[in-house]
C-alpha cells in the first residue's frame, strides 16, 4: 500500500527531475535556437546596409530607385553561375564581370559598390571555386 506522503515525496522527485532535463535542453539546445534567430537578424541587418540609400540624397527607397541595383545583382548571379558551370577561366569571369559593371555605371562609387563586391567576391569563390584578391576586386570598377 502506498502513503499520501510515498506518493508526494515520489512525485516531486519526479518533478525536480522533469524540470532539471527541461533546463539542461534550454541551456545547451535552446542557447542554439536563440543563437540562429540572432543570425538571421544579422542578415537581414546586412541586408538593410547593402540596400540602403544615403540620408542626404532626400530620396527615399522606392522600387525605381532599387531596380537597377536588384538588375545588376541578378546578372552577376546569374553570370557567375553559367561561368561555375562552364569552367570558365578566371581572367574570363573578371572580363564578364567588368562588363556588367560597366552596364550600370551609378552603381561605381555609390553606397552599393562595396556591397556589390563583396558578393562578386562571395558567389565566385562557391559558383566558380575562383579566389579574388582585394586588388582583383577593386580593378573590377576601374575603366
Amino acid at each position: 500500500m502506498i502513503t499520501w506522503t510515498t506518493y508526494l515525496l515520489w512525485l516531486g522527485l519526479l518533478l525536480v527531475i522533469y524540470y532539471g532535463v527541461v533546463h539542461l535542453f534550454f541551456r545547451v539546445k535552446g542557447g542554439s535556437i536563440l543563437k540562429r534567430k540572432r543570425r538571421v537578424e544579422e542578415k537581414k541587418a546586412a541586408d538593410s546596409v547593402l540596400f540602403k540609400e544615403p540620408d542626404g540624397d532626400g530620396g527615399d527607397q522606392n522600387a525605381a530607385t532599387m531596380a537597377p541595383v536588384h538588375s545588376l545583382v541578378d546578372e552577376l548571379q546569374a553570370f557567375v553561375a553559367q561561368a561555375g558551370k562552364e569552367g570558365m577561366e578566371k581572367a574570363e569571369l573578371l572580363t564578364g564581370i567588368k562588363m556588367l559593371l560597366k552596364k550600370y555605371p551609378r552603381t561605381k562609387g555609390s553606397i552599393y559598390q562595396n556591397g556589390i563586391t563583396n558578393l562578386v567576391e562571395v558567389i565566385a569563390e562557391s559558383q566558380c571555386g575562383i579566389h579574388l584578391s582585394a586588388g582583383e576586386l577593386s580593378a573590377l570598377w576601374d575603366e
